[in-house]
């Protein structure tokens, strides 16, 4: 049972439900869908103009391998859940705009996680453009991962920071991230 007390509930929404959970917790991480894979296809485009010596060198990325980890979430963050499927809330100086379990999936596919973070799973931003990240590279410590956040236009290992040993050590603390 979620028992932390945000200062600010900004956007708390309705829990979700034992069915809802399940049904997330069966599809988050299945294998991309040939429909899924098509619509990340078609929203790439060369960033580059014709003009530049890069425009031909431009390759799209190829998201028919992407796997998301095929790990359990923590008890603490499925808690959540049931507490409020989403929402926006702050303590101190961390906000959080946690996903919902409907547009979970979809947010990890549009930023390309797979791709640049594999086995990071990405749960949420910080109202700042960072992803708050679950890091799914090793076996859970506790029924808990690592949390990673990482800036949505330069996503990556190298240039992440970590953040807390623990859902609930990132949602307790007060204190600025970056």
């Amino acid at each position: 049972m979620w028992t932390i007390r945000f200062e600010h509930e900004f956007a708390k929404w309705e829990g979700a439900t034992r069915e809802e959970i399940m049904q997330f917790l069966k599809a988050w991480n299945q294998n991309l869908s040939e429909q899924e894979i098509q619509e990340i296809k078609q929203r790439q485009a060369n960033p580059f103009p014709k003009s530049s010596p890069y425009h031909d060198m431009y390759k799209p990325i190829d998201p028919s391998g992407w796997k998301l980890p095929q790990r359990a979430f923590p008890d603490s963050y499925i808690d959540f859940l049931k507490y409020s499927n989403g929402g926006e809330f702050q303590n101190g100086d961390r906000y959080f705009q946690f996903f919902g379990t409907e547009d979970f999936r979809e947010m990890n596919f549009a930023y390309e996680l797979p791709e640049y973070m594999p086995f990071a799973v990405s749960f949420g931003m910080d109202g700042s453009g960072n992803h708050y990240l679950f890091d799914m590279r090793e076996e859970p410590k506790n029924n808990e991962y690592p949390i990673l956040v990482s800036h949505s236009g330069n996503l990556g290992y190298d240039d992440c920071q970590y953040a807390a040993d623990s859902f609930i050590e990132l949602c307790t603390k007060k204190c600025e991230l970056l």
